[in-house]
Order: C-alpha cells, then structure tokens, then sequence
C-alpha cells in the first residue's frame, strides 16, 4: 500500500510573484516546504520523497531537509518552470519497484495525514486519484470572456487539489503520452478515459498563490495555535 512522494517546490505556480518562491517563504517557525514535507514524513504509507526545487534552491533545499530531520528525502531534483519536465526528472529518481507515486504541490502547506491515507488508499485501487473538495458556491460557465453561457450544478463541481495518487504504470504512462502537462495533472488522465477517484479533501488545504494568501496562511496557523 506504499507509495513514493513527489513534492513539487518549483514551477510558475509555485511562485507568489517574479522569482520569489512559496515553498521557501516563512510561515510560522517553518519554510512553507517542510510543512507538507513533515507531514509525509510522518504517514506510514510514505516510502520515501523526491523534493523537486529550482537549480539556485537546491542547496536551500538541502539546508531545510537537514535542519528538520527529513528522514525521508532521498533526493533533491533541480528542476525548472515546465511541470512535465520536473516530474520526469524526479521519476528517474524513484525505485523500480515503486507501485505508486504521489504528487503533492508545496505551495500548499496544510497537508492533512487522513487526506494522504484515503489518497493512497484510492489511487493503488482506482489507478488515479485526486483530493478535491466541493464547490460551496454557484457555479457559471462563460466560454467567451466574461459573458454566461449556462449554469452547472455546484453538487457536480469539484476543485481539484493536491496530493493526487497514481499507480506507477498510469502515472508512468501519463507521463510519456503528455504534449504538455497543465496545472491539473489528472486532465490527461481524463482524456485518455483514465478513471480518476475523487477523495474528499479540506477546503484549509489552500494553496498560496499571492502575499494575500500567505497572510490568510499566517492568520490560521496562529488561530491553531491558540486552539486547545
């Protein structure tokens, strides 16, 4: 039931603005990146993890992994702003005999052990799985700029996030038959009629995209702490 961890530190979407990284912003006592990290760290079903950081972080990177006892990193990938490209380099660094793979994005540091575990659980028997949680508010469709073309059933809408699983065939498949990989990476699954498994996530797995998203990211985190 085992699976190998891609975190994912690099990339256009893991940065708040021009050439600053999330995953090595402070959030709390901790970079944004070992917040996730730890908490792979700690679920038994996680084998080992590849870290994927930029070129110029890697001995950031190699710091944070040691200051925090991350036991399980076995490797630290450069990698760079094409997404597809970084999981095929950290693909070369997981063991031939990994059943599954994990990805999850370091820009979202609330990374919850039970998510993981169903995540795991899901993708080993599915093929693909993806945590998502559902849309709480009306949902329109506007193909054309900003004018509605029709309205969708918020029970239906589901938005995606991360950790998303998959069986090491798919995912090594998914791989090579990529043109491009997006943001989404089960997209191409879907495609290529892939069954994908949706496990509820948490709506407090945020991602942070923005100087106001780190900010909200403080603001829990403190609350948290005052929580008994």
């Amino acid at each position: 039931m085992s699976a190998w961890a891609i975190v994912l530190a690099c990339g256009k979407d893991q940065e708040i603005g021009a050439g600053v990284d999330v995953a090595f912003l402070a959030l709390g006592s901790r970079p944004v990146v070992a917040r996730s990290i730890q908490t792979l760290e700690q679920n038994p079903l996680i084998e080992g993890i590849v870290l994927v950081v930029k070129k110029e972080r890697v001995d950031s990177a190699l710091h944070t992994v040691r200051s925090f006892g991350c036991r399980k990193i076995s490797a630290i990938v450069a990698g760079g702003p094409m997404r597809l490209n970084n999981l095929k380099s950290a693909l070369e660094r997981i063991p031939d005999d990994a059943t599954a793979v994990l990805i999850h994005e370091a820009a979202r540091p609330f990374l919850d052990d039970e998510v993981i575990t169903e995540t795991i659980k899901a993708g080993k028997r599915y093929g693909a799985a993806v945590a998502a949680v559902k849309s709480s508010d009306a949902v329109k469709l506007a193909e054309k700029g900003q004018k509605v073309s029709k309205s969708v059933d918020r029970n239906t809408v589901w938005l995606v996030q991360s950790p998303q699983v998959y069986k090491i065939e798919v995912f090594k498949k998914m791989l090579s038959g990529a043109g491009k990989l997006l943001d989404d990476d089960s997209e191409l699954l879907a495609k290529g009629k892939q069954e994908i498994h949706l496990v509820a996530g948490l709506s407090g797995n945020m991602k942070i995209r923005t100087a106001e998203d780190l900010a909200v990211a403080s603001a829990i985190l403190s609350v948290a702490r005052r929580t008994p």
